[in-house]
């Protein structure tokens, strides 16, 4: 397992790039990043050779915002065609960049509709998504999110859900992004969620709570949770995503500190 950090957390003073050679001067092989379109303001091939000039590699982008204000969301269908067109810009980037994955989020419940209605536009919405995603060579990973603090009207609060919605699509480019803040928000348990669903994993974020910053300013234990998803085999990224409380790199530094 490896650590990666999501830049659009930190050192968020500096440029997209700079950002890139800050993580990567502390160590940091893998970054991510989020919308294609906001974080970074050149040509994917650029994004590329800055990454790779710099030794590091962009893990993941994000294709729309948790409430849907951004891409329209999964859960209503009046908003698949806006959407698809969101995913295909987002995986043109992504392919071009030769980043390898990109995060879903459902969008919110939406009035009117009851939870069967919705899992099923999510369904029918992930099945169009992952046509384009598997045509591209992109993976799709799926994020259950909280409603108590950050994302209120959030649909899919659930790793055990979204464990399932990747099932039953049975594709290989359909996996699940636990994110242990938000899961341990809403539902804790964290330990035994990871074990029955780490056959469809494939990435991990992290932040201390309560507040969303450091991890060893934490209710979590992370170094007892990573150690124990390390013995399910897991050997992908495990993503620091947290507003740091103090100086960036001094934040870092301790929290790397803390992880070892």
């Amino acid at each position: 397992m490896e650590l990666g950090l999501c830049i659009e957390m930190a050192f968020t003073k500096l440029t997209f790039e700079e950002r890139i050679k800050k993580a990567a001067e502390l160590g940091f092989k893998n970054v991510e990043m989020w919308f294609v379109d906001v974080s970074f303001k050149g040509r994917p091939e650029e994004l590329a050779k800055i990454a790779q000039k710099n030794n590091v590699k962009i893990t993941n982008t994000v294709i729309g915002a948790p409430d849907g204000s951004i891409g329209g969301g999964l859960t209503n269908p009046a908003n698949r065609q806006q959407w698809l067109e969101r995913t295909s810009l987002t995986l043109e980037f992504n392919k071009a960049a030769q980043i390898p994955a990109t995060i879903v989020c459902t969008g919110n419940v939406v009035d009117g509709m009851n939870d069967e209605q919705m899992m099923q536009s999510v369904m029918d919405g992930l099945e169009a998504t992952l046509e384009l995603a598997e045509n591209a060579a992109i993976t799709v990973l799926l994020e259950p999110l909280n409603t108590t603090y950050d994302h209120p009207g959030y649909w899919l609060t659930s790793s055990d859900k979204g464990a399932e919605i990747c099932r039953k699509l049975g594709s290989a480019r359909m996996k699940l992004l636990y994110d242990c803040y938000h899961m341990q928000i809403m539902e804790g348990d964290l330990v035994k969620h990871i074990e029955r669903n780490i056959d469809v994993i494939d990435h991990f974020h992290s932040a201390g709570v309560p507040g969303r910053n450091e991890l060893y300013k934490s209710e979590t234990n992370y170094p007892f949770v990573m150690n124990q998803i390390e013995k399910l085999g897991y050997k992908g990224i495990f993503g620091l995503e947290y507003m740091p409380s103090i100086d960036d790199e001094e934040s870092l530094r301790e929290t790397l500190k803390y992880l070892q």
